[in-house]
């Protein structure tokens, strides 16, 4: 009697023992708390969502925080905001000089070229460097000439701003190399207007993208992921053509 008591108390606490290991916060990898310092780059945009501007690289980096609403066996579920104090865009850009030669001397001159210098982001590569010369061009009864110069070029333009609609599923919990998903949402403004002149200086962003998470202990990890960004006015702007990339990211996060 004694002998199947003694085991039936050993069993009882080894399956104790057992049940606690696996709700033990120390068995699993991950954080309710997390801060980030990440950097990401894409060398090409292309029409991949619904952006239609070409030839845009970006580069940026930033910080972010992570806090987990729901943490379950399987996986755990986050809301993120990330900061963008660097986020820097190339385009392709002409500029120029767009001259009116005028015969005769006319009272009233009405819907003429303007006349004088011009530059700003153009449409893909459509740039063309040189000079290009209308002659015999009549409007209102008035004969002129139109001369254009161009020079074609590439040219960085800086951006800021932050992305506070973050959702983030993270995979694997009991693993040093963890999978997750990410979705994001937020804006970039710029001093001038981008991707095209009269398009808009203010622009949303949302990106969506997974990748992994490799932890080196407890409270420190590194991830590494593939996000495809899109971004546009809204029709904020004369223009809407927006900007797709695929957009790669390395991270460094910790917390606890």
């Amino acid at each position: 009697m004694k002998r199947l008591l003694v085991a039936a108390c050993a069993a009882l606490l080894l399956q104790t023992c057992v049940r606690a290991q696996r709700v033990t916060p120390e068995a699993e990898y991950g954080r309710r708390n997390t801060f980030s310092v990440f950097a990401d780059y894409s060398n090409d945009s292309s029409h991949i969502i619904i952006g239609q501007e070409e030839n845009r690289k970006i580069a940026g980096a930033g910080v972010g925080y992570s806090l987990r609403l729901a943490h379950k066996q399987y996986f755990d579920f986050s809301y993120e905001a990330e900061l963008r104090p660097v986020t820097m865009l190339r385009d392709p850009v002409v500029s120029g000089t767009n001259t009116v030669v005028v015969f005769g001397s006319p009272t009233v001159i009405i819907g003429l070229p303007v006349s004088g210098p011009f530059s700003g982001p153009t449409r893909n590569d459509d740039c063309i460097s040189g000079t290009t010369s209308f002659d015999g061009l009549t409007q209102n009864g008035v004969l002129y000439t139109e001369v254009t110069t161009q020079q074609c070029g590439k040219r960085w333009t800086y951006l800021g701003g932050i992305s506070p609609l973050g959702l983030r599923f993270g995979f694997a919990k009991r693993q040093r190399v963890q999978p997750f998903l990410v979705a994001n949402g937020g804006f970039l403004a710029s001093a001038h207007d981008e991707p095209v002149n009269n398009s808009a200086r203010f622009n949303f962003t949302f990106e969506v993208g997974g990748g992994v998470e490799v932890f080196r202990d407890h409270q420190h990890s590194f991830a590494l992921d593939f996000r495809m960004r899109h971004m546009s006015n809204g029709y904020r702007g004369f223009y809407n053509p927006g900007i797709d990339n695929g957009v790669f990211r390395a991270s460094y996060r910790f917390g606890r």
